[in-house]
């Protein structure tokens, strides 16, 4: 079940009637981790298996650590390493088979490696990441394991967050799911606008600008303006998809009492890549930087020391994304970039970085080192990319000429409403926020978003596209 099908809508008015029509906390947190399988398994129900699978492992975990202080890196180890396995398996196993065929064959090896065809569990990579941090945040202390098996359930598997995150941290969902909450009319208003508004990005422009970006990606001999503009319209597609869901997230989870962080936090206005990394998938990268970085040990030890952490961090980052070489070296070429900042910024000269529109250079810039990682992330195969960018640059027909700025003009039309968005946030809401105009603007515009989204929805809307991952 994803959140902009008809089934969810109706899924959620009932959870959300039942949830509040009961007082008790213990008759909540029942029913929404009833609601959560039933959402989870809505499709494939032996899913389910795997993610108390991965629940019970890091929760018994805890409790052993906390009996067994003295085996408490034992038991780390053999928790990080099933989760790992269960990983591994469902969504690596395939991908190293097709590999080893393949380098076998380069060799000249007969072989007759072949894929499994296995199935890959929606938003596996999400649950067993927040299982595990549970397991780490114990074994650091800074985490008393749980003993209450239904609350620790249900921070695993709230639906809002299960299938592409956000990533949170076990001592914001527990610390929540132990807590009475109460019905707040304040908190069902901002969540019903924040979840309108990430369905209006999913529906209106994610689902609209991905049968352009998909059939440019798919054509045989693209020119390199075909492939630039549908770049461009995919850095535009991840954005409003991956924030959309979260937004969903976020507004549906908080309009049943519940807090999920911040995941996006307008990503392409980035000046740098440290600054993208703080803005774009925040529970994520924070999650690298707290459990992967900062264990590897960050950046002490000197340049040499610190910059293999951050290749290690950014290609496991990588890797994360999907079981293609591809990914593996968008999450290097991150890393790449993050040392080249850290290397050229410094030696330039204070005065021209502090020159009147030097951000908006800044920013600009980001944005084409940006775009040009998500070529590396959207393009599947390495020899087709490595044709792609090694072609001439100006061979285009007319034909391809035209299609990619039909693409392009497309893409900035539909970038127009989170400019407007962004205008919105910064400067109108704080003015209006406290006056009697307010609730007539709110009410128009969620009469706006409902218009459109019901104007643009398809039966055959694609799935998120963190759902793959």
């Amino acid at each position: 079940m994803t959140f902009v099908q008809v089934e969810f809508l109706a899924f959620f008015a009932v959870v959300f009637a039942l949830y509040w029509g009961v007082r008790a906390r213990l008759a909540q947190n029942v029913l929404l981790v009833v609601a959560s399988a039933v959402f989870y398994g809505w499709v494939h129900p032996a899913w389910l298996i795997l993610m108390y699978v991965a629940a019970l492992l890091d929760y018994g975990a805890g409790l052993a650590m906390a009996r067994w202080p003295d085996r408490k890196k034992l038991v780390l180890t053999v928790s990080i390493a099933a989760n790992l396995g269960l990983l591994g398996y469902y969504k690596y196993w395939d991908f190293f088979i097709e590999s080893a065929g393949a380098a076998l064959t380069a060799l000249g090896v007969e072989n007759s490696l072949t894929p499994l065809g296995i199935l890959l569990p929606a938003g596996i990579s999400f649950y067993t990441f927040q299982s595990m941090a549970y397991s780490f945040d114990v074994y650091r202390g800074e985490l008393k394991p749980r003993k209450n098996l239904l609350d620790y359930l249900l921070a695993v598997s709230l639906f809002c967050h299960l299938v592409a995150g956000p990533v949170q941290r076990a001592s914001n969902l527990l610390q929540q799911a132990e807590t009475d909450r109460k019905f707040d009319w304040e908190q069902l208003r901002s969540g019903f606008a924040l979840a309108m508004w990430g369905a209006f990005k999913k529906v209106c422009i994610a689902d609209s600008i991905s049968p352009y970006t998909d059939k440019i990606f798919s054509v045989d001999a693209p020119s390199t303006s075909m492939v630039v503009a549908g770049t461009v319209a995919f850095a535009l597609q991840i954005l409003t998809d991956f924030s959309g869901y979260t937004d969903i997230a976020r507004g549906t989870a908080r309009m049943i009492g519940f807090d999920l962080m911040e995941n996006f936090r307008h990503p392409y206005l980035a000046t740098n890549p440290s600054d993208f990394w703080n803005r774009w998938h925040i529970s994520f990268s924070t999650w690298i930087r707290d459990y992967v970085y900062i264990p590897f040990g960050g950046s002490r030890g000197g340049f040499w020391f610190s910059t293999r952490n951050t290749f290690a961090a950014m290609v496991l980052s990588g890797i994360w994304h999907g079981a293609s070489w591809n990914f593996a070296l968008w999450g290097a070429y991150h890393g790449a970039l993050l040392t080249g900042y850290r290397l050229v910024v410094p030696r330039i000269p204070k005065g021209l970085r502090g020159m009147p529109g030097a951000r908006y250079v800044a920013i600009a810039i980001m944005f084409g080192f940006t775009c040009f990682g998500w070529f590396l992330f959207r393009e599947l195969e390495i020899a087709r990319m490595f044709a792609l960018l090694t072609q001439d640059p100006f061979a285009a027909t007319p034909e391809q000429t035209l299609t990619a700025a039909v693409v392009m003009g497309m893409t900035l039309v539909l970038s127009l409403p989170l400019f407007l968005g962004l205008a919105v946030e910064k400067w109108v809401l704080p003015t209006v926020e406290a006056s009697r105009w307010y609730l007539p603007m709110q009410t128009a515009a969620w009469a706006s978003f409902g218009l459109a989204i019901f104007t643009f929805v398809r039966m055959s809307a694609n799935d998120f596209i963190y759902f793959q991952f």
